[in-house]
């Protein structure tokens, strides 16, 4: 005990200062990428303001929209289910990264606004064969109110989960938006009570949220979209391969903090060792929906699942189907069944960023080819239109989207520290390293 007490001493005069000031705060190159993104997401911004002033005409255009979108829900948002996870599970590896995947949620900020820019250009839907059976409002009315919970339930998440790590930089640091931030929190038991309490039931919300979210998603803008669509696997697919891009999000955000933010101490193997194992298991789950949701329809054979495998496999985005599933089922399988590969940072992060990609490339994909077939109600389609090119202003809108998230990401770890400083501190108190045969290993407390 005496032990864990000096190591903990020795964080306290060691971590604290080292992340109470913002980062970036004296390197040039990270206010000259603020500035790249900033100006990458106005231009973004002035694309899509064009978009919406043009009408909703051809409404294949806003499939990009609203896969880059579908994208930051399946990545950045669905990254917080990590760190609630490795929370519940008492999982100690993931301490380092719960900050990192939590602040996925500044997300929230761009994708709420554009959700809801997107909603009003949907076609008509009134005798549309939905989730919703004409219920009034819907869905404009309750996919607006569902997405504006689930954005406020992630900022009251990140804000909870940081409030002992702004008190942590007001004492340190006596920065005003710390002491504002931290509410007086001195950490008495009745604190650290209501706090444990509070994330637990927060992160399940959230998680409900999330699950909830892919569904209206992928109910209202993909399959009430596509004619003879009729499918109860594909919003579970989104949903998985969504916590899997959610994995390869959290270990590449964890690697560039380890190379651009200088928090290789504190960021080691473990946390990229053990989050390769469930990206593997991850990988397998969505071999399994995809060919749950090719065999289906493949077997029924009716002409409307014909035009859809046509449309989403087999047409004219054949060659990103087979693109997907290579970087998201057959490249990351292969690596990680190599323990040199698993067992290592390089290896989990790279196969991280090949299904980042391929994530990225099935989002359009989908929606996409839903949006190029969307129209009439009672529209009759023998073959499936050709693939549509981005123009311009898509391709504007998507790279401004993206910069808009990660100028938000950026800013935030200014405000934010990037490791949860109390996590790791608590974490120290539970373990010791102890000689096992002729190496020392990590023996971890089990905490009540």
């Amino acid at each position: 005990m005496a032990e864990a007490h000096r190591r903990l001493a020795v964080t306290n005069a060691e971590v604290a200062p080292t992340l109470a000031g913002p980062m970036g705060s004296h390197t040039g190159s990270y206010w000259l990428a603020i500035l790249a993104l900033a100006v990458l997401a106005v231009v973004g911004l002035v694309a899509l303001i064009g978009m919406v002033a043009a009408g909703p005409e051809p409404r294949a255009r806003w499939g990009y929209v609203v896969g880059v979108m579908v994208f930051l829900f399946s990545t950045l948002q669905a990254a917080p289910v990590l760190a609630f996870m490795t929370r519940l599970a008492k999982g100690f590896w993931g301490i380092p990264l719960r900050r990192a995947a939590e602040l996925g949620v500044v997300a929230s900020l761009v994708t709420t606004p554009l959700f809801i820019i997107v909603l009003k250009q949907l076609p008509d839907w009134q005798g549309r064969r939905s989730i919703w059976f004409d219920w009034p409002g819907a869905p404009h009315l309750w996919d607006g109110i569902a997405v504006v919970i689930f954005a406020l339930l992630g900022l009251a998440l990140l804000y909870l989960t940081s409030l002992p790590d702004f008190a942590s930089r007001r004492d340190v640091g006596g920065s005003a938006v710390a002491r504002a931030l931290s509410l007086g929190w001195t950490g008495t038991v009745r604190q650290w009570q209501v706090l444990s309490g509070g994330i637990v039931v927060l992160g399940a919300f959230y998680l409900i949220m999330l699950v909830f979210m892919h569904v209206l998603i992928a109910a209202d803008f993909a399959l009430s979209q596509v004619p003879g669509w009729n499918s109860a696997v594909f919003a579970p697919y989104q949903g998985v391969s969504s916590l899997q891009a959610a994995v390869a999000t959290t270990l590449l955000l964890a690697a560039a903090l380890r190379r651009f933010g200088g928090l290789g101490r504190y960021i080691g193997l473990d946390a990229f060792w053990s989050a390769a194992k469930p990206m593997l298991a991850l990988s397998l789950l969505f071999f399994y929906f995809t060919w749950s949701e090719f065999l289906i329809p493949w077997y029924g054979r009716k002409p409307e699942e014909q035009f859809v495998l046509e449309l989403l496999m087999f047409g004219p985005y054949l060659p990103l189907f087979i693109l997907v599933f290579s970087l998201c089922f057959i490249l990351p399988f292969g690596l990680l069944i190599w323990n040199p590969i698993r067992v290592s940072i390089n290896g989990p992060t790279f196969v991280a960023a090949l299904i980042l990609i391929g994530n990225f490339i099935d989002r359009m994909r989908i929606y996409v080819a839903a949006w190029s077939v969307s129209g009439p109600v009672d529209q009759h389609l023998e073959h499936p239109p050709p693939a549509y090119l981005p123009g311009g202003g898509e391709v504007l809108v998507v790279v401004g989207t993206l910069a808009a998230v990660g100028l938000l990401y950026m800013l935030a770890l200014r405000v934010v520290p990037p490791i949860s400083i109390w996590e790791f501190k608590n974490g120290l108190l539970l373990k010791v390293e102890a000689p096992y045969l002729r190496r020392q290993v990590a023996v971890i407390a089990k905490p009540r």
